[in-house]
């Protein structure tokens, strides 16, 4: 993948996240527009040009709207291989592949200093964030990159599923949600990647990072004023 040549360029990442559907982040500005899983269902992508898609173990590979989307945008299309259990040895991995008008890459994202901590188990939004701070894209925005509230009555953005999953195991709001995303946040800080960053769920109730960005890096008045 190719991460040269962003020198003041603003990447915009969006994940599922509830604050994908609280905030108007299609009217921020921005210059590449990544996102990751099932991004596709969420009817603001419709006419939004993506440039970057990491999809995972649990992405319906037959999802013709999925297939469209991609041979339309032709974003750059990856998958992470720790991540996702070996589904690309399937016949269902290789049909997918040979529908696609792009090639599909195959790409662990380095963990630098966050291996083994909290924070890796906040999901793809923060690894997509991870991967945009080893570009050297002036400003990274990002949002979607939420958890719960602790009633755990908060809505998926692109599935639309509210709440915890029947199959979720991860139930401890404390341990499993909060500890995290704050870490997460606190892990930007310590890297001195905060001056690049703004959380545009800041402030919502179930915005957990919002107290480490609100303090190091809030978001702008006028960033604000374009999405609230």
């Amino acid at each position: 993948m190719n991460l040269n040549n962003l020198q003041g360029k603003t990447i915009l990442i969006v994940g599922g996240g509830t604050s994908t559907l609280d905030r108007r982040w299609e009217d921020t500005p921005y210059d590449l527009l990544w996102t990751c899983n099932d991004f596709y269902k969420e009817e603001k992508f419709v006419d939004k040009k993506v440039d970057m898609y990491m999809f995972g173990h649990t992405t319906d590979l037959k999802s013709k709207e999925l297939i469209t989307k991609i041979n339309k945008d032709k974003p750059t299309v990856f998958f992470e291989s720790d991540h996702y259990r070996g589904k690309q040895l399937t016949k269902e991995f290789e049909t997918f592949t040979l529908r696609l008008n792009v090639p599909v890459l195959q790409a662990n994202i380095n963990p630098g200093t966050a291996q083994g901590r909290e924070c890796q188990k906040s999901g793809a939004t923060f690894r997509l964030i991870q991967l945009a701070l080893e570009s050297n894209a002036s400003y990274i925005n990002y949002v979607g990159f939420d958890g719960f509230d602790k009633e755990f009555t908060n809505k998926h953005a692109f599935t639309k599923h509210v709440g915890l999953k029947d199959t979720d195991t991860r139930r401890d709001w404390f341990s499993h949600y909060y500890t995290p995303f704050v870490d997460a946040h606190n892990y930007f800080v310590e890297t001195n990647a905060h001056q690049r960053l703004q959380n545009i769920g800041e402030g919502l109730p179930y915005n957990i990072g919002t107290e480490v960005s609100k303090e190091h890096y809030p978001l702008k008045e006028e960033l604000y004023e374009k999405c609230r």
